[in-house]
């Protein structure tokens, strides 16, 4: 009976934690992306030519977009909402320079991703649809080396919300080590996007898994009380 009382106890925690707003934003992030990935976008490779570039999102008009709004819109939003909440409970806890440094980096990625977002519509329903493949080869390889500089961006947030659950209760101490990990294939995986060296490159499939676990993590885990 007790065994059986705890384990209730522990499914209600669980529950209750799941319906924090952080939990929620970061449930959304990983939701808002794995749903990006499945509509069917093309995926060029980062060192396409402009004709490949239009023969690969020719007539994808709707998938691509789908792709967009979910990953660099609704994402970068959880994204955002996630940080901002972690500035706000580190601050509670007397860490607010990690706190905010956190918001800071995270933010910033976010803002990143909405310009992102609107050069691709343009990329898609300009350039593209108007048969244009030097501009679009430019406009493309500038996408990518602006999504390497957002991944630099993301690493140095990892690290911040490495060093916050280093140093405060806000967030637990198993986060750190995958904070770290997650910020050093970020780096790589950024200068593949910058070089637009499709070896490099590449390393975005650990990063992202990583940085997917990291962002829900952290809105599940996050210590919110005083």
């Amino acid at each position: 009976m007790a065994q059986q009382t705890t384990i209730g106890d522990q499914a209600g925690t669980w529950s209750r934690a799941a319906r924090r707003p952080s939990a929620v934003a970061g449930i959304g992030y990983t939701v808002a992306w794995v749903v990006s990935q499945v509509v069917g976008a093309p995926n060029p490779s980062v060192a396409a030519s402009g004709s490949q570039v239009v023969a690969a999102f020719a007539d994808r008009d709707w998938p691509t977009i789908a792709n967009l709004v979910l990953s660099e819109g609704i994402a970068a939003g959880a994204l955002a909402a996630v940080v901002l909440l972690v500035a706000r409970a580190a601050g509670r806890a007397g860490a607010r320079r990690a706190g905010l440094a956190v918001a800071v980096f995270g933010v910033a990625a976010a803002v990143v991703s909405w310009a992102e977002l609107v050069m691709a519509a343009w990329l898609q329903f300009g350039l593209v649809t108007s048969g244009h493949a030097a501009a679009a080869g430019t406009l493309n390889s500038a996408l990518n080396r602006i999504d390497g500089a957002k991944m630099f961006v993301l690493a140095a947030m990892a690290v911040a919300l490495a060093v916050l659950s280093l140093t405060s209760a806000v967030l637990p101490r198993w986060l750190a080590p995958l904070g770290l990990l997650l910020a050093v294939s970020l780096v790589i995986s950024g200068f593949g996007y910058v070089l637009l060296a499709p070896g490099l490159s590449a390393a975005v499939f650990v990063s992202g898994v990583l940085l997917l676990v990291v962002v829900t993590a952290t809105g599940v885990t996050l210590r919110t009380s005083r």
